[in-house]
């Protein structure tokens, strides 16, 4: 547990210096390259028997502070501190250690940026708080700042989880504008009589697929008249095996009400797994529309002749 804290922290930690270093040098960061390195190096010390090789934050703050703009700065540092731990050791014991902390904290001063939480908190509150909550325990539990990390980290995960366990999925409509939008956001009709038109903005996957199914079986509960499902998946860019059994299922529930399940604008990617495991297959109950205006004219079509 330790070396997995350690490196945690340690990773964090180059990811945090390297993300702030390369936006405000306006460059593009490289996380395969640096981590890749950081690991050989870790590996070398383990081998060489020497301390553990980290990124710092103050230290990349300080040279930006300074200037510094490419790598032989890094280099330079590497050549003061050899010099400095071969012979000027002594010297340096002299130097009070406030006056130390006060190059680091006047480096690190300059990415501090408070405003950043207020604009955090109107994109997205829940963010926001993770992100509060992790400052203050990184503070309150210095110097174990691996506490705050993880408590952060764990807070980010079981959102993001929440999020992919409640993905969007509602019933369309014909707007004004000629789009397919939320039918009850909008006030809109329904595209036809006897019709649940529906689109789900996630990937239909293990995490969105008892979401997709129950919402689906909920509606045909509440309208007994419907008889046509039409699934917009453009939106659905991949699918698992528990969206094939899903997707399977769907398929099973229309039939056993006597309608037909229609699928519109189905990526090349999910219709070829799909295809693969069968779910596909020609039959009564299944009708595919490669584009969405295919499919509105032959949902219309289905609308005139229940009305004829």
């Amino acid at each position: 547990m330790p070396v997995l804290v350690v490196t945690l922290v340690s990773f964090l930690e180059t990811a945090s210096s390297a993300k702030v270093e390369h936006q405000q040098g306006g460059t593009r960061w490289n996380e395969n390259q640096d981590l890749i390195a950081h690991g050989m190096a870790k590996m070398s010390a383990g081998l060489c028997g020497s301390f553990a090789t980290s990124a710092s934050f103050s230290r990349s703050a300080i040279n930006l502070y300074a200037g510094a703009r490419s790598g032989w700065a890094t280099l330079f540092a590497l050549a003061l501190v050899l010099a400095v731990l071969l012979w000027l050791t002594p010297a340096l014991y002299h130097v009070p250690q406030s006056v130390l902390a006060a190059v680091v904290v006047t480096a690190v001063t300059g990415l501090i940026k408070p405003s950043s939480m207020f604009h955090l908190w109107r994109v997205s509150r829940v963010e926001a708080v993770i992100g509060g909550a992790t400052f203050v325990l990184t503070l309150a539990t210095a110097p174990r700042m691996y506490w705050g990390v993880l408590v952060g980290l764990v807070m980010n995960l079981s959102h993001f989880l929440y999020q992919r366990l409640h993905p969007r999925i509602i019933e369309v409509g014909m707007h004004p504008d000629g789009s397919l939008r939320d039918r009850q956001l909008w006030q809109l009709p329904a595209l036809a009589p006897g019709l649940l038109a529906l689109r789900l903005d996630a990937e239909l996957d293990f995490a969105s697929s008892a979401a997709l199914e129950r919402w689906v079986s909920e509606r045909l509960a509440e309208r007994p008249d419907v008889r046509h499902v039409c699934l917009f998946a453009l939106p659905i860019n991949r699918i698992d095996v528990t969206g094939v059994e899903t997707f399977a299922r769907l398929r099973s529930m229309v039939q056993m009400t006597g309608g037909v399940l229609h699928v519109s604008g189905i990526k090349l990617p999910v219709e070829q797994v799909l295809r693969r495991s069968g779910a596909l297959d020609p039959g009564p109950g299944l009708q595919l529309y490669r584009t969405d205006a295919e499919a509105l004219v032959a949902l219309h079509s289905l609308h005139s002749n229940s009305a004829s």
